[in-house]
C-alpha cells in the first residue's frame, strides 16, 4: 500500500512538479528504497517490487514492444508530468506519442494508454491514482491484478474516473483503443 511520506511539521505546502524535478536532479532521494511519485502535491511512497509484481511488467513490457514500438514511444517505470494537478507518477508501462523526451517528461497530452500492475497497491491503482489520470485525461488506463489474475480496463475519461470500465479473466483478451490489432492474452501475464 503507497504511503505519503511526513514531515517533521504537521502541515506541509504541496510541492510542483518543477520543485519536485529539481528535487530529483539534486539527487535529493538517493538511498530510499522503494519508489517515490509525486500524486497531487504529495511524495507518495511505494512499496519495492516482488517477482509477483515484476515478472507481469517485464511481459507487458515485451508485448508493448513487440506490437506497438513502430507506432508508440514505449516507457517502463518512466515519469510523466501533470504539472496542472502537480503530479509526476511513474507508471508500469505507458504507451505515448513517438519522440524523444530529453529536456521533459511527457504530459497527459502525450499518453495513449497507461498500465499499472498491482499486487499491494490495488486500492490505490483503483481510486487516487484513478482519478488522477481520468483528471489528466487519460484515454485508456489498466490495471492488472496479481492477485485475482485479471486485468480492468479503463476507458472514457470523466472529471472522477473513466466512464467504461470492463473486467477481463486471465481467459480473455484484451486490445488497446489505440491500436485494436494489438490483443493480449491475459493469461500471458500470470506466470
Amino acid at each position: 500500500m503507497p504511503t505519503e511520506i511526513s514531515s517533521q511539521q504537521p502541515e506541509t505546502l504541496p510541492i510542483s512538479v518543477l520543485q519536485y524535478r529539481t528535487l530529483v536532479d539534486h539527487g535529493t532521494f538517493e538511498g530510499q528504497s522503494g519508489q517515490i511519485e509525486l500524486i497531487r502535491g504529495r511524495l507518495v511512497h511505494l512499496n519495492p517490487q516482488g517477482p509477483v509484481h515484476s515478472d507481469p511488467i517485464d511481459e507487458l513490457a515485451a508485448w508493448s514492444y513487440e506490437v506497438a514500438a513502430e507506432d508508440f514511444r514505449i516507457r517502463i517505470e518512466k515519469p510523466l508530468e501533470f504539472p496542472r494537478l502537480s503530479s509526476s507518477p511513474e507508471p508500469d508501462v505507458a504507451w505515448v506519442t513517438k519522440g524523444r523526451y530529453a529536456s521533459a517528461h511527457p504530459t497527459s497530452e502525450d499518453v495513449h494508454l497507461l498500465i499499472e500492475v498491482s499486487t499491494t497497491s490495488k486500492s490505490f491503482d483503483l481510486s487516487e491514482r484513478l482519478r488522477l489520470y481520468a483528471e489528466a485525461g487519460i484515454p485508456e488506463y489498466w490495471v492488472v491484478d496479481t492477485n485475482g489474475r485479471t486485468v480492468t480496463g479503463m476507458r472514457e475519461p470523466g472529471p472522477d474516473s473513466h466512464r467504461v470500465t470492463n473486467d477481463h479473466a486471465a481467459n480473455d483478451t484484451i486490445a488497446p483503443l489505440c491500436l485494436p490489432s494489438a490483443k493480449l492474452c491475459i493469461s500471458r501475464l500470470f506466470a
